[in-house]
């Protein structure tokens, strides 16, 4: 039911909390890496067309979840999720299967724990 899927986030905050955003080819339509101060998770956001340029980013061999984001023939917005022993070898398996998403964003353990 959509009621066990909602997540309560309204929880108070005592403390200020950094987000580190990383462009890292230094472009905000880019691939982007984030991670939040005292969390042990680390997110990216990748264009689809970028997926195959992520063989340096040896962190995206862990696991971790992700959510490819796109558009049906009608334009309606549609996301997958999925979950993966190795983020970017599922990615790239995508590429070959799926043509309806533009990016994905990816959520990871920082120390490579699933």
């Amino acid at each position: 039911m959509l009621e066990d899927l909602i997540i309560n986030i309204n929880y108070p905050m005592t403390q200020g909390k950094t987000i580190k955003l990383f462009m890292i080819e230094g472009d905000a339509n880019g691939r982007i890496s984030s991670e939040l101060s005292n969390w042990s998770g680390k997110a990216y956001r990748i264009p689809r067309t970028e997926i195959k340029d992520c063989t340096d980013r040896e962190d995206l061999q862990n696991p971790g979840v992700y959510f490819l984001l796109g558009k049906d023939e009608q334009g309606d917005e549609l996301i997958y999720i999925g979950e993966a022993e190795s983020i970017l070898t599922r990615l790239n398996s995508h590429l070959n299967s799926n043509d309806y998403w533009s990016e994905v964003i990816v959520f990871m353990s920082k120390d490579g724990w699933s």
